[in-house]
Parts: C-alpha cells; sequence; structure tokens
C-alpha cells in the first residue's frame, strides 16, 4: 500500500504561529485540495479537540523527516485509517526521496482480517507505549496484546527489552570490530523477535549480516546474504528503489572483490 501526504507541515510552522493563525491557513490548505482528497480528509475519525482543524490532525498524523534535520508532520488520509496494535502485522516505511508512506505486510494476513501497525517503535516499554498512545493519541490501546493473559504479555515485554538490549549491542560490537559477536546476536535478535510475532524487516535483516560478514572477510556468507537482500527489495517491489540500488551496489562490490580473488 502506498500514500502520499494530503497535507505536509514543518514543525518550525507549527511552533511558532499563533494557534488561530495556524488553524486558518491549514484549514484553507485542505480546501484548496482536490475534492476527493478533499473528501478523504473530512472523513477521517477525529480527536477531542473543539477545533476541526486540530481534531482532524491531531489524531491522524504522523511525523516525518525530510532531509538530515527537517521535521515535518504528515497527514496520509489512507494510511491515518490503519488501526494501532502494540503486535501488528505490517510495518509503514517513510520515503524521503518520494514523500511515500509505505505499508508493508511482513506476515500473510488472511481474507477479512484487519491490518494494523504499531504508532510507537517495538521496543517501547508497555507503560511508555500505553502513555504515550493515549498523550498523543487519546485512546487505551484494547490490542489482542494488551487484552492477552499476563504470562504472554510479560513474556512479549521481556522479549522485546532483549531485542532492544541486543541491537545496542550489535551496534557497539561492530564499532569495536567484533564482527562474529555482531553476527551471532544478530541471529539471537531475529529468533527472539519471531518468538514475540514481531520479526525484523528482512531484506533490512539480510543487509545487516552481509555487512557483518563483509566486515568479517567471509566473502562466501556477504554474498550470500547480499543477494538475499536484493532479492527482498526486488519483490517488494517500493516506489523508492533507494534500499535494492544500495544493496545491488553492495553486492556488486561483493562480487568484483570476489573475482579479483580468484
Amino acid at each position: 500500500m502506498v500514500d502520499v501526504p494530503a497535507v505536509l507541515v514543518s514543525i518550525p510552522f507549527l511552533a511558532d504561529t499563533k494557534p488561530h493563525h495556524r488553524r486558518r491557513i491549514i484549514k484553507q490548505a485542505i480546501n484548496q485540495l482536490p475534492e476527493e482528497t478533499r473528501r478523504r480528509v473530512y472523513s477521517l475519525s477525529r480527536g477531542s479537540s473543539k477545533y476541526e482543524v486540530d481534531a482532524i490532525m491531531g489524531s491522524n498524523s504522523n511525523t516525518i523527516t525530510v532531509g538530515e534535520d527537517e521535521v515535518h508532520v504528515g497527514l496520509f488520509t489512507e494510511a491515518a485509517r490503519i488501526n494501532h496494535a502494540c503486535r501488528p502485522n505490517a510495518y509503514y516505511r517513510f520515503s524521503e526521496r518520494r514523500l511515500t508512506m509505505e505499508v508493508v505486510a511482513f506476515r500473510a494476513i488472511q481474507p477479512g482480517e484487519e491490518i494494523f501497525m504499531s504508532y510507537v517503535p517495538l521496543e517501547t516499554p508497555v507503560e511508555e507505549r500505553r502513555k504515550y498512545l493515549q498523550d498523543h493519541w487519546g485512546f487505551n490501546c484494547a490490542c489482542s496484546l494488551c487484552r492477552a493473559s499476563k504470562l504472554d504479555a510479560d513474556n512479549s515485554e521481556a522479549w522485546r527489552e532483549k531485542v532492544k538490549s541486543l541491537k545496542s549491542t550489535i551496534l557497539d560490537a561492530r564499532s569495536q570490530e567484533y564482527y562474529q559477536h555482531a553476527i551471532v546476536m544478530t541471529e539471537e535478535w531475529l529468533q527472539v523477535s519471531e518468538w514475540d510475532m514481531t520479526p525484523p524487516f528482512m531484506p533490512d535483516y539480510h543487509d545487516t549480516l552481509a555487512d557483518l560478514y563483509f566486515l568479517k572477510g567471509d566473502m562466501v556468507n556477504a554474498t550470500r546474504y547480499a543477494r538475499m537482500a536484493v532479492d527482498g527489495w526486488a519483490r517488494l517491489g517500493s516506489v523508492d528503489e533507494e534500499q535494492l540500488e544500495r544493496s545491488a551496489a553492495f553486492l556488486h562490490r561483493v562480487d568484483e572483490l570476489n573475482e579479483k580473488g580468484r
């Protein structure tokens, strides 16, 4: 699923403009949209604010980064209709180059099954997650994980804390050139996240392993995982091929070094 922003507002504008001017300008912008886009904006669910623009934007927008430090609030009218779950079945990815939001399933979704994505990073502790959802989105989460047994909820919390720790340690091990240690922990990251039914996005995961094996000097496995990453990005069929181009360039570099080594 691919969506583009109906409204894109810079954070400095939101911070520096008086509220009544901000609401007037954003409403004028919405009213200048094509009729069908405007209809989708006004048909979105609304928050508790008494001001129409704030009620729509506040409960339906995403914070996105364009460039190195240009933070914006984007209203994606189709993606905004996807509900939150603490154990989702889809990821969302924002492309700076294309200004698109892609929603990508990471497991088979059955006919009639609702699509969910997480509004907060998966490793966020449960109490922080619930507070953020209440403060920023105005609801108390009642997803399947939040309604699960205490054992299931506690296990999920432990697994996510483990994944968060593993990611940090992997980066430290890579920076200190403990590549084999980083590889072992990367494989453990996949296993632990699968226990929680929230696996990493596999092309990203294969890119990580390809990089680590390359740094270690294991060209056989570097080639293997680089090819898996390229295949994964190609199958995704993203409107933004930047990741595919990067993976393909890395694979080409590995292949060239393999040829020189023969």
